[in-house]
């Protein structure tokens, strides 16, 4: 009986005295999340702005690297294969541009540094072993489509 009493007496000046300690805790933890989603919230103002790019990659070994600079961007990308290499760099007011490459080892290498215009082009790759490259931009070159089918395919684009 005395043991009961003990182990009773130990248990409310513990339980007490923890649950102080946990209330103080969970305010002191809600001002911790509130604090952190404040942070979170301006860090994702700051970097989301009109700039999207997506990338989707369904096989093996397939590349992409994207470099853009620009006021507004809508970046698609799609690599259905294998061993597909995308190098995307890019400098404009405004880009919009939609890449696919479906099938194996095909390369897409666009490089343009014009910062006062606006870029709207389609590259679109169905086959194997195809190569695109372009080089600048303007006028012509700007709401462009290429389309390329087959196997073993190379175009070269040089735009002053």
């Amino acid at each position: 009986m005395k043991r009961t009493v003990t182990y009773g007496l130990l248990l409310v000046l513990f339980s007490c005295n923890l649950q102080a300690q946990n209330e103080q805790d969970f305010k002191q933890f809600g001002l911790q999340q509130q604090q952190e989603a404040v942070q979170k919230a301006q860090k994702e103002k700051n970097f989301s702005g009109n700039n999207t790019v997506t990338i989707q990659q369904i096989g093996y070994q397939n590349y992409s690297n994207i470099v853009v600079k620009a006021q507004q961007a809508n970046i698609d990308v799609k690599q259905l294969g294998n061993q597909n290499n995308l190098e995307l760099y890019k400098s404009a007011r405004e880009i919009n541009q939609s890449l696919i490459q479906k099938g194996n080892n095909n390369n897409i290498n666009d490089f343009s540094a014009n910062p006062y215009s606006a870029s709207n082009n389609q590259i679109l790759q169905y086959g194997n072993n195809l190569n695109y490259t372009s080089y600048g931009s303007n006028s012509i070159s700007d709401d462009m489509k290429i389309i390329q089918r087959g196997n073993s395919g190379s175009l070269l684009i040089i735009n002053r």
